[in-house]
């Protein structure tokens, strides 16, 4: 065995442009468009910052100037939960899920203020549902697992939900639609009256729609041969199965033209159900957290971030090697080399830090990725022999050619991770700011590709200008394994 020359060591930072890419859409309100936009920025920029109670001041704005600004709902809600006013937050994703039930950060909201309750089987609920709704995405994944995991795993006894007031379902064609659509097939009605038998089915979802499946029609004339099959319902010609899949059709197409659900006016009694409705949920908020008081119910949270930072805190020494970096890898023995049908084999011994317990992310598993990436390639030796790595770990730090380990302090202004040249210290941050202001764990993919990065630095490579090489110094994007606004609708 011999010993092969090394650079000299040089420290290096692995630096990535942080862009913060948030799930509001633009929203119009008549006169007020452009202060609801700028009141949007504003208190997107205070979140990220951190400045969570003038960012919540701001979202309280738009919320007097639109009640019904469902990103301003959503944005609020985040914002309370990372102030740990769970409470308050999920009654803002509730009266998000009012006019969007299918929201997702809205799903995930509820489900996380439930976790954090340790009310984990409505939370899983939640979890499902925006599971249903975006099954490829790590965030929803990551919290139904959690919700999984935790139901069994601490027994509890739930509170009782409330009672939903609810107008009662027609689910049958009444008969005056019947005759409305008989009257007009003859003329004894005008095209107003026939549309609002049928605005009275889609409203009562007898006929099922979506709004993003109608299109709007510029001409406001029905085509007179749909008078024909309105006709020949009326008279049993046709059944109601096939009537109302006509006009499904129709109203999907632009050729009949509806107000859709969503966009209605309620009636007294929807807005008397809705306003108790809220109320119940209030009560039960309520019983929830005294519950959680008097049966002082561990609960394990569903966003580990804060936790995680608590941990390393406790013990900052043995998860940092920050003094060492500032020493530098001169002390750190050369890796090993032999030749072998004129290939160099060259062995880097890894003493790879621990985690704390607990964690629910398994980084030092998948570093075997990152070892395997760097052993599948080939390098070329001054002679021209190829060379060959590879990795073998040791739990001597004094034999290490590289230590390695993973963290949660700042490392530098949207510095990801850094490494000595050639042969030290790689550090790897675990999480970072850039998505809601509060410190967020990374996805395993984005950490698995930051160290993969820094340990090309420890073998002694160098800043690649190949914007697909993963030497590449900035990333394209980082990923979140908890964070709402990390979610795509």
């Amino acid at each position: 065995m011999g010993q092969i020359t090394m650079f000299k060591p040089v420290l290096l930072a692995s630096i990535i442009s942080v862009m913060f890419f948030s799930s509001i859409n633009s929203v119009a309100f008549a006169d007020d468009t452009l202060d609801v936009g700028i009141l949007h920025n504003q208190a997107n920029t205070h979140l990220l910052n951190g400045e969570l109670h003038l960012a919540l001041e701001l979202y309280d704005k738009i919320l007097d100037i639109s009640p019904n600004n469902i990103d301003a709902m959503i944005m609020k809600g985040i914002t309370l939960g990372n102030l740990d006013r769970h409470k308050q937050s999920m009654k803002e994703f509730y009266n998000a899920l009012e006019q969007e039930p299918k929201n997702i950060h809205a799903l995930l909201g509820m489900g996380v203020g439930f976790g954090n309750y340790g009310e984990y089987k409505e939370a899983y609920k939640y979890f499902e549902s925006a599971y249903v709704l975006n099954p490829e995405n790590h965030v929803v994944n990551n919290y139904k697992n959690f919700a999984k995991n935790v139901v069994d795993k601490y027994p509890y006894h739930e509170v009782e939900k409330p009672e939903i007031f609810t107008i009662d379902i027609i689910e049958k064609v009444p008969a005056w639609v019947k005759n409305n659509a008989g009257w007009w097939a003859n003329g004894e009605i005008d095209d107003t009256s026939f549309i609002s038998g049928i605005q009275f089915l889609v409203k009562n979802n007898i006929i099922k729609l979506d709004s993003t499946e109608i299109q709007n029609n510029k001409s406001n004339d029905i085509p007179a041969w749909v008078k024909n099959n309105a006709g020949w319902w009326a008279n049993g010609e046709i059944d109601d199965t096939e009537f109302l899949t006509s006009m499904h059709f129709l109203i999907k197409n632009g050729i009949i033209v509806i107000e859709h659900p969503d966009t209605m006016e309620l009636t007294e009694q929807e807005k008397k159900n809705a306003d108790r409705n809220k109320w119940q949920f209030a009560r039960y908020l309520d019983r929830i957290e005294k519950r959680v008081y008097d049966d002082k119910r561990y609960i394990e949270y569903p966003n580990p971030s804060n936790d995680v930072i608590k941990k390393f805190l406790r013990d900052y020494a043995k998860w940092n090697f920050e003094q060492q970096i500032q020493i530098g890898n001169k002390n750190f023995p050369n890796p090993e080399y032999f030749l072998m049908d004129g290939i160099y084999h060259l062995e880097y011994k890894i003493y790879v830090n621990e985690q704390p317990s607990g964690l629910p992310l398994d980084h030092v598993g998948t570093l075997i990725n990152s070892f395997k990436y760097w052993e599948a390639e080939e390098f070329n030796a001054n002679d021209g022999n190829v060379v060959k790595i590879h990795f073998v770990t040791t739990k001597s730090k004094a034999d290490a050619n590289l230590w390695v380990t993973w963290v949660v302090r700042d490392i530098g202004e949207n510095v990801l991770g850094h490494a000595n040249l050639g042969k030290g210290v790689i550090e790897v941050a675990l999480g970072g700011y850039g998505c809601d202001g509060n410190f967020q764990l990374f996805n395993v993919d984005t950490v698995e590709t930051i160290m993969t990065h820094e340990l090309g630095h420890g073998i002694g490579l160098t800043h690649s200008t190949n914007i697909d090489s993963i030497m590449y110094p900035t990333m394209k994007k980082t990923t979140y394994a908890y964070c709402l606004l990390d979610v795509m609708d």
